[in-house]
């Protein structure tokens, strides 16, 4: 998943709605923020959320090509 998102830094737009309830002004800086939590809580099922969101934008981004 980081290489994906490493491999695609350069196509990234500057905003995302992410879902419903979540919108991001600077995409790239959520990026590197879910990456590094997703790092931190490696292992620990209850701190899924950042690599759920990865998921959710890495779809986002995948669908609209």
């Amino acid at each position: 998943m980081i290489a994906w998102f490493n491999n695609h830094a350069n196509k990234l737009p500057k905003e995302m709605q992410i879902n419903k309830a979540a919108f991001t002004p600077n995409l790239k800086l959520t990026i590197e923020s879910c990456i590094m939590q997703a790092k931190q809580n490696l292992g620990n099922y209850k701190m899924g959320g950042p690599f759920l969101i990865l998921k959710q934008i890495r779809a986002n981004l995948e669908n609209n090509k």
